[in-house]
């Protein structure tokens, strides 16, 4: 649905046609133009849905008919149809968009024809400076981003208890710990939860494997310690992988009788150590690989861990590290909250606030529906739940855009009493 010019409209027009020459105002295409010119200059990311995925994009290039985005995880599913999401001067804005080419990480889309809006702003954003909030992360998915249901519910009667405990606002990391240790002794007794202390000194397969656990992330499945080919062949699995990538690497940097004499005397230290099979899954905290967990089955066993073993043991990591993620958040926010969660503005409808982690803000990109408590006064504390929905890199500090979609009872009372306030009693636009 087309819409008129609004005055914040025409003011960001008169501004963007001070910065740039190119386009003409005068129909919905150019007005849509001056939008997109908008983002790419304030280096803006905003939302790109493509198959009901909510994916994070930039703007890389704008031609005359097409626009060039950025989206770092996108995967080509067919569909040559998607919807771009974005706010721009107090207006949200969206448009269904035609896909031309997809080209690894840089997606071409048509650019639309008709300027279209799905909500304009009613509330105003009231800019406040004494305002902190703390703020923990609510369960979607392991991974973030849209629920998946059907991994979700796998995940969820798997592992039960883990999944109770680490739904709850405090997860207990004790109680995380005795479920897990628990649920890895059903593969196997042998087993070691290693965390990574760069004062320890480590032998040259500890090394290697640390290194590779922490540049791919990926889970490492030996399933027989007797043959080289568990190490160095190729895989096809989506979860488990050896060391073909690495052998394959090191061949061409130093030689296939290096490489091959490196990879066998790990082998046979390891059939030393009486191992038959081992399953290695990184721990993270963040996105970052801080250990592993390792479970191994021995010649006194009598017993291989089995890829579905291995596979159980990747799960219980995922979890694992979301529950530590989870509670570094929880009391990092806390602990840190008047330099890391001060509120830039807030209104009705949502709040703008600031962090300066970097690690933190590329995570709430996939973990992005949150819990707030915002301390208005001494004896009131907000609770409301939000979806982020912008993201705003400002150099050396963060900007992230909260949506509100459910609170406490009262709390929508005691915050539009604040507002009014702070507002000299003007609420609305």
């Amino acid at each position: 649905m087309a819409i008129g010019r609004t005055d914040s409209m025409q003011e960001l027009i008169t501004i963007l046609e001070s910065l740039f020459e190119e386009t003409i105002v005068g129909s919905d295409v150019n007005i849509v133009k001056h939008l997109f010119y908008y983002l790419k200059a304030d280096n803006r990311e905003f939302e790109f849905i493509y198959e009901e995925e909510n994916l994070v994009a930039a703007v890389e290039e704008i031609e005359a008919d097409t626009v060039s985005l950025l989206i770092p995880d996108i995967v080509e599913k067919g569909s040559r149809r998607a919807r771009v999401r974005f706010e721009v001067m107090n207006i949200n804005y969206q448009f269904e968009v035609v896909i031309t080419d997809i080209q690894q990480e840089k997606i071409i889309i048509k650019t639309p024809t008709e300027l279209q809006s799905y909500q304009l702003r009613t509330n105003r954003r009231i800019p406040v400076d004494d305002l902190f909030m703390n703020f923990i992360i609510l369960f979607r998915s392991l991974t973030g981003g849209s629920r998946e249901v059907g991994k979700n519910l796998y995940a969820e009667s798997r592992f039960p208890h883990l999944m109770k405990e680490i739904r709850k606002d405090q997860p207990d990391l004790k109680l995380v710990n005795v479920i897990l240790t628990d649920a890895i002794q059903k593969v196997s007794k042998d087993y070691e939860i290693v965390f990574y202390n760069e004062t320890k000194k480590l032998t040259e397969p500890e090394t290697f494997i640390k290194n590779f656990l922490q540049q791919t992330g990926k889970t490492v499945y030996i399933p027989d310690c007797s043959r080289i080919e568990s190490y160095i062949q190729e895989t096809n699995s989506e979860f488990l992988f050896n060391f073909n990538s690495e052998y394959k690497d090191m061949i061409k940097e130093l030689g296939e009788d290096f490489t091959l004499e490196f990879f066998e005397s790990m082998r046979k230290m390891e059939s030393r150590d009486f191992f038959v099979s081992y399953v290695i899954a990184p721990i993270r905290l963040y996105e970052d690989v801080v250990g592993h967990v390792k479970t191994y089955s021995t010649a006194m066993d009598r017993f291989t861990i089995s890829s579905a073993q291995a596979i159980y043991i990747h799960e219980l990591s995922e979890i694992l590290s979301y529950a530590f993620t989870k509670v570094a958040i929880q009391y990092g926010s806390y602990e840190t909250m008047q330099s890391t969660t001060r509120v830039v503005d807030i209104s009705l409808d949502g709040l703008l606030f600031e962090i300066h982690d970097k690690r933190l803000f590329q995570y709430l990109k996939r973990h992005n529906i949150i819990k707030m408590f915002i301390p208005l006064k001494k004896e009131v504390t907000l609770i409301i739940r939000g979806e982020i929905i912008r993201y705003l890199d400002k150099g050396d500090h963060y900007h992230l855009g909260v949506n509100y979609f459910s609170s406490s009872p009262n709390d929508m009372l005691y915050l539009e009493d604040f507002l009014f306030d702070k507002s000299m009693k003007i609420l609305s636009e």
